[in-house]
């Protein structure tokens, strides 16, 4: 099983197509779920992120390095 979830299952949560890109994109943004997008643009969510998130389990993935680059980090 993969660390990510399927195109079905973000898509079944939201209730769109899974091949609604724009949609998951959108829905996931607007409800601060962390996700990557792959290079078919198809975006993924970590599955113990859902989990969590759902109340399935109660480890909290660590989400802090899917965020954007700290930019200022690089500052002099």
């Amino acid at each position: 099983m993969s660390d990510y979830l399927s195109s079905y299952e973000p898509a079944d949560l939201i209730g769109c197509k899974h091949n609604q890109r724009a949609a998951m994109t959108k829905w996931l943004e607007q409800n601060a779920w962390p996700f990557v997008v792959d290079r078919n643009g198809l975006p993924k969510v970590l599955r113990t992120y859902r989990d969590w998130k759902l109340g399935i389990s109660e480890e909290r993935p660590d989400t802090r390095y899917d965020a954007q680059p700290n930019l200022d980090a690089f500052k002099t």
